[in-house]
């Protein structure tokens, strides 16, 4: 009497199990593909040096081509005023290793996220970027509670990445791929996939709100990177929107500074640095 129910149990029993293991079987199979197609942009840590002691921590943040020399001769001085310093290469410059897969700016903002967790690097940060760098800060303010101010240094921010400048970059510098390929095909490795992400770029950027409650210093070079006068002008009038969006939020001209400002005129770097500080 007992066995034809004991068997309906064990039956149960056994499609229980079945189903539970179609379950494990379906979550293993999603966490290979996610990891398969993942966005993420590399296989190995970024290079990262942190230097003194102090608060805030001061991340460096370099433009499309440059690795964390370019602040060689700011960060040092940063450091006297008692605060620990960042510098970092991106990926596939200087000592950090390629990315795998598809080029995304929200993977380089990842990889530097796991970066500064990997060496420890917490508590509150100011973000110094140049250039391209700035729409990874740009990502980094809107999703890290740590980050407590911006300083731009000639840099890009979420609303000046128009259509206009996407398409003025791609004729810029796509017939010059070939040439670079040839004399530093390394360095073009690092550079290219990123021009020619700019219109995926683009729409993920027109996504990012920097929230207005943190502290920005938006310094602006007197000669723009972009020779188009119609492209500066909207550029230029994209960040003073930007700034008069909030009143933590001011601009600083770098007269007589090329693009880059951090080389040309440092000052305007450490002064406004050590104001946010």
């Amino acid at each position: 009497m007992l066995w034809p129910y004991c068997s309906k149990i064990f039956s149960f029993k056994k499609v229980a199990v079945v189903l539970i293991l179609r379950q494990i079987l379906s979550y293993i199979c999603c966490a290979f593909l996610a990891a398969l197609f993942s966005t993420a942009a590399l296989s190995a840590p970024l290079w990262l040096e942190a230097k003194g002691e102090g608060s805030p921590t001061i991340i460096f943040i370099s433009g499309n081509g440059n690795d964390a020399s370019v602040w060689k001769g700011i960060e040092p001085h940063l450091r006297k005023v008692g605060v620990q310093t960042v510098v970092y290469d991106r990926a596939g410059l200087g000592n950090s290793p390629l990315w795998e897969g598809p080029y995304t700016v929200e993977g380089e903002a990842e990889d530097l996220q796991a970066a500064l967790t990997a060496h420890g690097v917490s508590g509150p940060v100011i973000l110094v970027a140049h250039s391209y760098g700035g729409y990874i800060a740009s990502l980094l303010a809107e999703d890290m509670a740590q980050v407590k101010g911006l300083v731009f240094v000639d840099a890009g921010i979420p609303t000046d990445m128009s259509q206009q400048l996407v398409d003025y970059v791609l004729a810029e510098y796509t017939p010059r791929f070939e040439a670079l390929k040839k004399a530093a095909p390394e360095l073009a490795k690092a550079i290219i996939p990123v021009v020619k992400a700019y219109p995926t770029t683009v729409k993920r950027m027109r996504t990012v709100s920097i929230p207005e409650h943190l502290p920005v210093i938006d310094i602006l070079a007197e000669t723009s990177w972009v020779q188009d006068e119609r492209i500066v002008s909207q550029m230029r009038k994209a960040h003073a929107d930007f700034v008069a969006a909030s009143p933590n939020r001011s601009s600083l001209f770098a007269k007589g500074s090329g693009h880059n400002v951090m080389k040309d005129k440092p000052h305007y770097v450490i002064n406004a640095v050590t104001r946010m500080v």
